[in-house]
């Protein structure tokens, strides 16, 4: 599939789902989802209508970013929750389906977006905060975060998610 041509930031969207962090930072920042990487079936049908144009790099478990490295500016990510939600087992970061955070470190690592968007479960910041923020230190990124409840943006229920932003970390000079 041939890239799409734009002038605005592309975003490749992983752990995409149904397309929703892309839909959000798409106008927040003028940019454009050119990637997407998702593996369900009725998931990747439904991106292939809000993103059309976009390719599907699949599962992220088995990608080589460096077929990436220079074409991505932004890069979102709403990392599987399952075992960090309390309707989980509870295995956190670290568990079969949300280990999958290690994967959207390595690509932040290897191709060093401008902005990462991420998006999970509140209780991340008891399961696997602190590894979500050590890895991004590691790659060079800082890392700022927050949670919402989603009746706060207009929604009719009250769940809580953590969101958070990185960038890529501003080095000090000496004696600063």
């Amino acid at each position: 599939m041939s890239e799409p041509e734009t002038s605005q930031p592309k975003i490749l969207e992983l752990c995409a789902g149904y397309g929703g962090i892309g839909l959000a930072v798409e106008p927040l920042i003028d940019g454009q989802v050119t990637h997407v990487a998702e593996v369900t079936k009725h998931a990747c049908k439904i991106l292939e209508d809000r993103f059309p144009g976009a390719e599907n790099i699949g599962d992220v478990t088995k990608y080589d970013w460096s077929a990436l490295v220079g074409r991505i500016d932004v890069i979102t990510a709403g990392f599987p929750c399952q075992d960090i939600s309390n309707a989980g087992r509870r295995e956190g970061i670290n568990g079969k389906r949300s280990g999958i955070w290690k994967q959207v470190a390595e690509a932040v690592g290897t191709l060093r977006p401008k902005y990462v968007f991420l998006e999970n479960v509140a209780v991340l910041r008891t399961r696997g905060l602190d590894v979500v923020a050590q890895d991004l230190a590691e790659v060079g990124y800082d890392l700022r975060w927050t949670t919402l409840r989603a009746s706060d943006i207009g929604a009719a229920h009250h769940r809580s998610r953590w969101f958070g932003f990185a960038t890529p970390a501003v080095s000090h000079p000496e004696g600063i």
